[in-house]
Order: C-alpha cells, then sequence, then structure tokens
C-alpha cells in the first residue's frame, strides 16, 4: 500500500470511552498475571490505532493547511485528544495499582512503569485546559503556513526564503533577512497575544493538576526520568564555559574567511564567498542519491529505505499552505513512518532529509511487535538517533555535492557546533518564561534579548524589530512543545561522538548506533547513551574534552579547501 491508500477513520470518543471501560473492568477481574498481559496487549491495540488515525490527520492537515476535511479533523482531534489522554491515563492507573505488578515488570521491563509515573500526571482536570492549549498551537501554526513573501518578484513561503539569507550578495542577504523579520511583526500583537495565552493556559493546567509551575509538569509530559531543571541548567552553564568561546573562534574565523568585519546575523549565513555548499539536484535528484546511500550503508538500511520509497512515505518539497519545518512520525498500525520536510535547494535538503531519515530507521527497527510505548524513547533520545544519521551518512556526501563535498562537512560540523548556544538560549528562555508566568509580553521580549547576549553575545541583528528580542517567534518548538529544544543540543553532543567514533571505525560506530536503535523506547536517555557506549553531555567534561577534537577535523576539512 502507498501513503495515499492508508485509511483514515475518525475516532468514536463514545464507543472508545465503553471499549476503555471494558478493558479496564476486565482487567481488575483478572486473576493471573498472563490475563493482564493479554489485555495490555489489546490496550496496546487500541492506542496503535488512535495514534495512527491522529498522526494520519496530522500529515495530511500539514501538507496542505488549506484542505476543508483534514482542517475539519485536526479541529476535531484538538478537542478530542486530551479526553483520550485521560483514557489512557485511566489504562494506566489500572496496571500501576495490579496486584501482579511484580510479574507486568518481569514481562515488560521497568522502564514501563517509570513511564507510567510519568503518564499519570494528566488528569480530567486537565481537558479543558489542554484543548486551549491545542486551539491557540494550531493557531500559530496557521500563521507560518499562512505566510506569503513579496521578493524578488514571487510569493514565497518561509522556507523558500531560505536560500536569499545564503545569497553571496550581502544586500540580498540582508533585504530577505529583514523580509521574514518584517512577516513576524506585521503579526507581532497575534504572536505575542497567542503565547501570552499558552504560557497562562498552561500555567494554570499545572496548577489545577498539583505542580508549583508547569516546568514541572511539563518536565514529567516529556518522560523525564534521568534528570531534573537543575541538571539541565548546570548543562547550560558547560555550554557557556566551554561552547560559547568556541563559538566566537568560528564566527571570527568566518568573518576573515568571507572578508566582512562587522558581521551581522544575516552574514552567519554564508559560510563562503563564493556561496555555501549546495546539493546538485532537486526532489527526485536527493531521493534516488539516498537510495543508493541506504543501500550501501547496511542492509537494514536498505530495507528501511525501500520501505520508505515503496510506499511514498514522504512530502519533501515546500509549497503553499504546507507547514514549514521537518518531522518523522508514525502510522503504528501500517508498521510506517513518515517524513515531511519542505525542500528549498540550500544544504538544509540534505541535512533534513538525512536526520528525518534517523528518526525513521530508528522507529522502523522498534516497530516490531513491541508495545506502543517502546517504540519511539523519550526525545533526547529520538534527537540521538538522528543527529547522529547526520554524520554517519557523511561518506556518501559527494552523491549529493560532488565538488562541493568538503564545503558541505565543513559548513554542516561548524553549524553544528554554532548551534548549541542558540539551543540553550531558547531552553534558558523558556525556564524564565513560566518562572513568570505573569510577564508581559514586552518584558519577554527584552528577557530573551539578554539571554541570548549571555551565550552568544557577538549578536547584531542590524534590525530594530529583531534586536528588541523576537528571533524566538520563528522558533515552533516554543509554541509547539515547550522545553522540548534542549533536547537537540544534548543530542548534538551524543551525536558529535558517534561521527569521533566513525572516522576510527565507521563498522563499529554503525554497530553501536543500530544498538540504540533496536533498544527503541525501552531504555531511559541514560540508559540509551550507555547501550550506545556514549559519554553523558550532563557530565562535567565531556563537552571540554569532545570539542578540541572536532576543531582539528574543521581544520583538516579547511586545509582542503
Amino acid at each position: 500500500m502507498k501513503f495515499t491508500e492508508y485509511e483514515y477513520t475518525r475516532p468514536n470518543y463514545e464507543e472508545d470511552k465503553k471499549k476503555v471501560e471494558n478493558l479496564i473492568e476486565r482487567f481488575n477481574k483478572c486473576t493471573t498475571a498472563q490475563e493482564q498481559i493479554k489485555i495490555i496487549e489489546e490496550m496496546d491495540a487500541f492506542k496503535k490505532t488512535f495514534s495512527t488515525n491522529m498522526n494520519l490527520a496530522y500529515i495530511r492537515h500539514t501538507i496542505d493547511t488549506n484542505d476543508e476535511f483534514y482542517k475539519k479533523e485536526q479541529d476535531f482531534l484538538d478537542e478530542y485528544t486530551p479526553h483520550y489522554s485521560v483514557l489512557e491515563t485511566k489504562m494506566y492507573e489500572a496496571i500501576d495499582n495490579s496486584k501482579f505488578k511484580k510479574e507486568l515488570k518481569e514481562h515488560f521491563g521497568s522502564h514501563l512503569f517509570d513511564l507510567i509515573k510519568c503518564k499519570l500526571v494528566f488528569k480530567d482536570e486537565a481537558v479543558p485546559f489542554k484543548q486551549k492549549e491545542n486551539q491557540l498551537i494550531t493557531k500559530y501554526n496557521k500563521i507560518i503556513a499562512s505566510c506569503q513573501i513579496d521578493f524578488d518578484g514571487k510569493k514565497l513561503t518561509l522556507p523558500q526564503m531560505a536560500p536569499y539569507t545564503q545569497s553571496k550578495d550581502r544586500n540580498i542577504r540582508k533585504a530577505a533577512t529583514d523580509k521574514i523579520a518584517e512577516f513576524f511583526q506585521e503579526h507581532e500583537e497575534e504572536i505575542d497575544n497567542i503565547y501570552d495565552k499558552m504560557v497562562h493556559v498552561r500555567t494554570d493546567m499545572a496548577k489545577a493538576l498539583g505542580f508549583d509551575s508547569y516546568i514541572e509538569f511539563q518536565y514529567k509530559s516529556l518522560m523525564r526520568t534521568d534528570y531534573d531543571k537543575e541538571d539541565v541548567a548546570k548543562y547550560r552553564e558547560f555550554v557557556k564555559k566551554y561552547v560559547t568561546p568556541v563559538y566566537l573562534k568560528l564566527v571570527e574565523k568566518q568573518s576573515k574567511r568571507i572578508g566582512i568585519h562587522d558581521m551581522k546575523v544575516y552574514d552567519q549565513n554564508i559560510v563562503f564567498t563564493d556561496g555555501n555548499a549546495k546539493p546538485h539536484g532537486g526532489r527526485d535528484f536527493l531521493v534516488e542519491n539516498a537510495r543508493k546511500m541506504y543501500a550501501e550503508l547496511s542492509p537494514q538500511t536498505k530495507d528501511f529505505f525501500e520501505f520508505m520509497y515503496e510506499r511514498e512515505l514522504f512530502d519533501l518539497e515546500s509549497k503553499k499552505g504546507k507547514e514549514s519545518g521537518g518531522y518523522c512520525t508514525t502510522m503504528e498500525d501500517y508498521d510506517s513512518p513518515f517524513i515531511f520536510a519542505n525542500f528549498n535547494g540550500t544544504t538544509h535538503d540534505v541535512e533534513v532529509m538525512t536526520h528525518e531519515a534517523g528518526h525513521a530507521f530508528q522507529s522502523y527497527t522498534s516497530m516490531d511487535g513491541r508495545i506502543f510505548e517502546y517504540i519511539w524513547p523519550t526525545y533526547e533520545a529520538c534527537e540521538i538517533h538522528s543527529m547522529s544519521m547526520e554524520f554517519l551518512t557523511w561518506p556518501w556526501m559527494e552523491l549529493f555535492f560532488e565538488e562541493e563535498t568538503d564545503k558541505f562537512k565543513f559548513s554542516h560540523l561548524d553549524g553544528a557546533i554554532n548551534f548549541i548556544p542558540y539551543g540553550v538560549t531558547i531552553d534558558h528562555f523558556q525556564h524564565f518564561v513560566y518562572e513568570n508566568p505573569d510577564a508581559t509580553p514586552e518584558q519577554r521580549k527584552a528577557k530573551y534579548h539578554e539571554i541570548e547576549k549571555l551565550y552568544r553575545p557577538n549578536l547584531d541583528y542590524d534590525n530594530e524589530f529583531l534586536e528588541k528580542g523576537t528571533w524566538w517567534y520563528r522558533q515552533g518548538h516554543v509554541f509547539n512543545t515547550p522545553f522540548y529544544y534542549i533536547d537537540y543540543t544534548l543530542a548534538q553532543v551524543c551525536a558529535f561522538q558517534f561521527l569521533l567514533k566513525s572516522l576510527e571505525d565507521r563498522e563499529k560506530a554503525f554497530e553501536d548506533y543500530l544498538e540504540i536503535c533496536k533498544v527503541g523506547g525501552r531504555e531511559s536517555f541514560f540508559g540509551i547513551m550507555e547501550k550506545g557506549n556514549i559519554k553523558n553531555p550532563m557530565e562535567d567534561g565531556v563537552i571540554e574534552d569532545i570539542l578540541p577534537k572536532l576543531l582539528v577535523i574543521l581544520d583538516e576539512i579547511e586545509k582542503r579547501l
């Protein structure tokens, strides 16, 4: 079956509620652990079917936000998904209270019960708040998807503006950056209003559930079983101490390389005076070369990519009405991942394809009949698979960039290091926001600008609107999934380790990578790092040890240019 043939069925809440109540009643009457295991498997099938339908609607809505049918389905799911979360909680409560808990732990593993503890925070009281939050998220995403910027005689979406922000011509880079800022400035009041409502709705929901703040609630919702906000704050300090000085040196070198000594934010997009590397073809060229690459990388990746290719489980090109960004999700009833991207003719196309393919390969590897909770790991662990795949595919980059391969590798690694201070800026900002939910929109923007200067003190936007602290408007994670963004930086440090390992012994590196893909969600973040022989970025000395080795690689590549 191809993706277009996958059948969507709107969930029927009243019927599903009765089904779940019946499952719980039967579960509680069981006289043996084996009987309960069979009912947990029935509960699992229910969760997978709901997830499949929810994700089918979401994918088709984000591909075309103007499609009236899926627009209505997304509105329906925004309203009813919180009710399904309550049904899920009730199933977890029954499992957690089982008189055969010891036997269930032996059968499913203890990590399931660690996850259940986190899942149990969601209760009936959260439903009206979650419904409102979903509506606000959809409203923000519609603003971003509606973007049509008049530039270069065309009407362009936000992803389609990216090549202009990387133009060799500084005037074009600046003009494109200003035009994007102008779009957000036109929507400033609306975005401020949406975000203000989000912050208060989320804070009120957390307090209704007995939490002091939304931060504690969301850490539980993100299934963080290994660490807390104090650990994250300590990690941010490591970034400020070790990564920020390296970032500043790299920008200084870039400034000399491109011959611009009054570096502005829009200048950081151009790595070489003759322009950045670009893939030497469009969507079909990229997909066909990805098939060749994954066929050669390993038998497992060959099978995976052929599965994706034959079933057309991609939507990769930017177009009018399509949401921005990239993601991977799954339709469990079809054992299928799906990759969504917005190709725009820049290095981003190859980066996003390999990144999302990392997610897709992991979930494809984990959809082997295991329970729903073990298909995906938690977010920060998920990002290890995606970011490491970007580096594990380096030996095949000539397929996409030909003589510009070294330019690509340099900008890819240079950009990955430089990303980390930005990533922790977003996280630090969100902690401020939810510690101070009554801050005004102006106070939030001023604080963002203050925080970004801690990690990237050299920033010069050359734009009054951006200078007042509005860059975060374009970061969808701030609106859609609070506190997720730090996960990318943690995973990036893990991915650097896979790069270093692959340069020493590619087969051994892939062996470790395949191991963590097979683990899926059976282990916590720290447990997955242990399985993959990866050092924990939250431990002092880990980032400090890795950075010099990465700088050596950058110097070696630059010498070849």
